[in-house]
């Protein structure tokens, strides 16, 4: 009884003014028979039930072996564990609905020379799934669809023909109304993609063939969307033009950046470049809202120098306003101390490494980016024997946070000073409610304070990892609170893959040590 009672943990802690709550909720410490998962999906029913599914690794090399989808009641007590075996295929995206868990996997079928798209339902009660197939690739089909002669295509499990990773992207609509498949095949001379769009009976509205008159090659994808209301689909990429993928021609940027919008009717395309430079833009879509959010750089795309919007019009396509916001003072002096020549220099130059971690377009149209200065070292040491030995160092440091009005103006930016290596405790998980942002953490006890007052959070030993919250507020101000202590837990909480609900005000962390494990969830 009094170890369930210390399962739900209620903290209060002051962010500025106003007093926060976070009720913090874990389950039972379980076993698994495998050490190596992660987090996948993190599902919530009506009745507050929570499913949560977890991939696992196995091998040499570490291949994906199957889920735990674990079945909880509303206080995390295990109602039911599945151990769900996969061969060839992955779960690429699962939702609820009327007590019923549907997963949307891709599968693919060697002998057969095909590929097939599947939906397994299952009564959340039991986890008896049943499965359908939704879609079916083959020989026949592909010439159908695409005009092209492609066998053999088998190359790991994939097809030839198919591009990257997009091998059947599974996008949800916000409210679970929708929700679309996108292929992406090669072609030489055409940049091809096949959409289709299913509602959450899952009954086909329509699939489209969206091609682009440009060599494959020259054509980077960048994200899709589907609109809750209709089922629309916002298509975003990236275009390279002279026939280069050259980032510069003659001193100008050598691409522009194609969105094209998709429905059972018609299908129309908008493009826009400016002087700036783009790696990738991420679309974010709501029932009055249409926007691509990125990074800029001013004279090359690895030097950022600020963060960018373009705001569209969902019905024409029109552009309302592009926005290109330098890094304020605030967050150089987060990142640099006063040091005035450095945080010139910086601004002027730009920054390297920074990586995507979230982007979220809140229910107030202000758009929230979460980013982390991540970077590769390789290092090369002598050993006794007189030869050499290399290893490799994954640096997850500052934490970079931007948040943009519905102007597309700046309303802050914050450096957040980091410095972690390596998988198991390092990174964050973040999560947007309302006018705060808040970044789930493992540290040490001991946190550094720079001169100007900032803190700073380094490493930690996964025997030792404390859980912490970072929250910035509305204006910009930033406070940390200690949420676990390693004392108190049996486990460490893996926040590099974390996932995050902003709709419900929560994220879900699993907690792992050998093959003892804990999902805690945690409410703002």
């Amino acid at each position: 009884m009094m170890k369930k009672l210390l399962s739900v943990l209620f903290i209060a802690f002051a962010i500025c003014a106003n007093a926060q709550d976070f009720e913090i909720t874990k389950s039972d410490i379980f076993k698994d028979k495998k050490k190596h998962s992660y987090l996948s999906f993190s599902l919530e029913n009506k009745d507050g039930g929570i499913v949560t599914i977890r991939a696992y690794q196995a091998g040499i090399p570490r291949i994906l072996r199957g889920y735990y989808i674990q079945y909880f009641d509303s206080e995390l007590n295990e109602v039911k564990t599945l151990d769900y075996k996969v061969k060839n295929s992955k779960i690429k995206n699962a939702f609820i609905k009327d007590n019923k868990l549907h997963l949307i996997e891709i599968e693919s079928l060697k002998k057969e020379k095909k590929v097939n798209v599947n939906v397994s339902s299952a009564n959340l009660s039991d986890l008896q799934f049943n499965t359908r197939t939704l879609l079916g690739f083959s020989e026949d089909n592909i010439k159908q669809y695409f005009g092209l002669i492609l066998f053999p295509f088998y190359i790991h499990n994939g097809w030839r023909q198919v591009d990257g990773n997009h091998m059947g992207d599974v996008v949800l609509s916000r409210n679970n109304n929708y929700f679309a498949i996108n292929f992406d095949f090669k072609n030489k001379d055409t940049e091809t993609h096949k959409v289709f769009v299913f509602n959450n009976n899952f009954e086909k509205i329509y699939e489209k063939l969206i091609e682009k008159p440009i060599k494959d090659r020259l054509f980077s994808y960048n994200s899709f969307n589907v609109n809750d209301e209709d089922g629309t689909i916002y298509f975003l990429g990236k275009s390279y033009e002279n026939g280069s993928r050259k980032t510069k021609k003659k001193g100008a940027n050598n691409y522009h950046f194609e969105l094209t919008k998709v429905n059972a009717e018609t299908q129309e395309t908008v493009s826009f470049k400016n002087d700036k430079y783009i790696r990738a833009l991420h679309l974010l879509t709501k029932n009055d809202k249409l926007a691509c959010v990125g990074l800029y750089g001013e004279n090359k795309e690895s030097k950022i120098n600020g963060v960018c919007v373009y705001d569209l019009d969902l019905e024409n396509l029109s552009i309302n306003y592009e926005k290109f916001n330098p890094f304020s003072n605030q967050f150089l002096t987060d990142k640099y101390g006063n040091r005035k020549r450095k945080k010139k220099r910086k601004k002027d130059k730009g920054i390297e490494n920074i990586s995507f971690n979230g982007v979220y377009l809140m229910d107030n149209n202000d758009i929230v980016v979460n980013t982390e200065e991540f970077y590769i070292t390789t290092h090369t040491v002598s050993n006794g024997n007189g030869g050499f030995t290399t290893y490799t160092v994954y640096h997850y440091n500052d934490i970079m946070s931007f948040r943009l009005g519905a102007d597309g103006n700046l309303k802050w930016s914050r450096n957040i000073n980091k410095a972690q290596t390596g998988f198991k405790t390092s990174s964050y998980t973040s999560l947007p409610v309302d006018d705060a942002t808040y970044f789930f953490i493992n540290c040490s006890d001991k946190i550094k304070t720079l001169d100007n007052g900032n803190l700073v959070f380094s490493q930690t030993s996964s025997k030792k990892s404390n859980l912490y919250v970072i929250s910035v507020d509305e204006n910009g101000n930033y406070n940390t609170k200690k949420l676990i202590d390693d004392k108190d837990s049996k486990v460490y909480y893996k926040v590099k893959s974390g996932v995050a609900s902003p709709k419900d005000h929560s994220i879900f962390l699993l907690g792992e040590r050998k093959k003892k494990g804990r999902i805690v969830k945690i409410k703002v």
